[in-house]
């Protein structure tokens, strides 16, 4: 891989089959790479569907706070077809893992940062621990997203429980879901560490999680990897603190509207190099999205 800092290599929509080309797998982030939430992005089932006809495996992994069999009924009924992806790992899967498999989580109520839809197909044993006031709480929950004038009323019950854990089950600080901007549980964490708290991070940029996807594609034997993702704060350094190589995707993602680009589009040379100067992390290949 070129050196994290280094300026990407910037591929047109008729140059990207070649540089998939030079891969036997891919993991993929969903939200801005091939979802919006409420849409899949034809383009990249299109491209899904040329990797199936490739025989090459692809891995999503994503930081939604859902169990990964919930997302992956989701993506099903975006019209994604089982058979486009080899499975799914989500942050929120991560979580519910970390807590039925460490002691000190598995008893006492769990107060929820967010909404709680995503959470619905839990297995039982943990919902059955969900409590609406925090003060009833052995440990927090971050999950989900929520509209961004909502960020007040939810950083509020924080204040006075920074001794709980906090397990953030989805690392995304801001979403865009159906074109709207969202805040993410995230930024309920960063805020939480500003007042002295102590949280557990499940998801991407933590290497961990691409680990798992990279476990999961070595058994269908896919070992030369690129990661294609949107975001500069958790896809891009994750996947170079794991050592794989990375696609950022400039137009179809979080970062469209600060680019001023059109969806899909692929940002003049002189505009990217002046937005990737505020990223340190950057990846090995910029695009405008897959197609």
């Amino acid at each position: 891989m070129m050196p994290s800092a280094s300026f990407p290599q910037v591929i047109s929509h008729s140059d990207l089959d070649a540089v998939c080309g030079q891969y036997d797998g891919f993991i993929l982030d969903l939200w801005g790479v091939l979802i919006d939430g409420y849409d899949a992005f034809p383009g990249a089932q299109n491209w899904l569907m040329r990797r199936v006809n490739e025989g090459k495996p692809v891995w999503f992994l994503s930081n939604a706070s859902r169990d990964a069999a919930s997302m992956m009924d989701h993506l099903i009924e975006l019209g994604i077809g089982r058979e486009q992806f080899a499975g799914i790992t989500t942050s929120g899967q991560l979580a519910i893992d970390a807590i039925n498999q460490e002691p000190e989580l598995a008893h006492g109520g769990i107060y929820l940062t967010g909404p709680g839809e995503g959470q619905s197909n839990w297995p039982e044993h943990i919902r059955s621990r969900f409590v609406t006031d925090i003060q009833q709480a052995s440990l927090i929950l971050g999950v989900g997203s929520f509209p961004q004038e909502e960020l007040a009323l939810r950083q509020a019950p924080l204040k006075a429980f920074t001794h709980l854990p906090f397990l953030c089950a989805n690392p995304d600080r801001t979403v865009v879901s159906g074109g709207l901007p969202y805040y993410a549980a995230g930024k309920l964490a960063d805020y939480f560490t500003s007042l002295g708290g102590s949280v557990r991070w499940y998801g991407k940029p933590d290497p961990y999680a691409f680990f798992c996807a990279q476990r999961e594609l070595a058994t269908l034997g896919a070992t030369k990897l690129l990661f294609v993702g949107d975001s500069l704060v958790t896809d891009v350094p994750g996947a170079v603190s794991a050592n794989i190589d990375c696609l950022w995707l400039a137009s179809t993602g979080i970062h469209r509207e600060a680019l001023a680009v059109a969806f899909n589009e692929l940002p003049e040379q002189q505009r990217l190099e002046h937005f990737l100067a505020d990223y340190s992390i950057r990846p090995q290949y910029a695009a405008a999205g897959l197609v």
